[in-house]
């Protein structure tokens, strides 16, 4: 198996495990999680119709290059097809996912996540990231009904000495 293959199943193996432990839960908070983590390997993957049909039709978009507001499916499928049309092997890792029930049908998650993308044997870091996401159950099936992500600030400068 080569290094590409096996940063994927990694990925990928890692995420199932992630889906499994959440759906032993099961309520709405982890249920929605649980969908919502399907992100990470599909975007691994570079499946950028998978990733966009994580969305519903009329999701509100903030990609992290996003200059405006994206607020139609196809808007969603087309920054996914340019943001993941490269060569490297990408790993997508989720550091952390809180996740608040709203109701039966719509779920808050805020966390963070970090991209390690190889390419030529060298791996460059992106991150760490944080995002908001709403979950609605729509005819059965959590949607992505809001998506925000950007990259985490830099912490403050220390403040200076209080002088005596």
């Amino acid at each position: 198996m080569n290094t590409k293959h096996v940063l994927r199943t990694v990925s990928i193996v890692a995420t199932a495990m992630c889906l499994c432990a959440a759906s032993a839960k099961a309520g709405p908070a982890e249920d929605a999680e649980a969908a919502f983590s399907a992100f990470f390997p599909a975007f691994a993957a570079h499946n950028q119709s998978r990733v966009a049909a994580m969305f519903a039709p009329d999701a509100q978009f903030y990609g992290t290059l996003s200059p405006e507001l994206v607020s139609a499916s196809d808007g969603v499928l087309k920054y996914f097809t340019v943001a993941l049309d490269r060569p490297d092997v990408t790993v997508a890792t989720p550091l952390r996912l809180a996740s608040k029930a709203l109701s039966d049908s719509v779920v808050l998650i805020a966390g963070s996540w970090k991209l390690d993308r190889t390419l030529d044997g060298r791996t460059t870091s992106n991150g760490p990231f944080r995002m908001t996401a709403v979950m609605q159950k729509r005819d059965g099936q959590w949607q992505v009904v809001q998506f925000h992500n950007s990259l985490l600030p830099p912490p403050p400068p220390p403040a200076p000495a209080a002088s005596r």
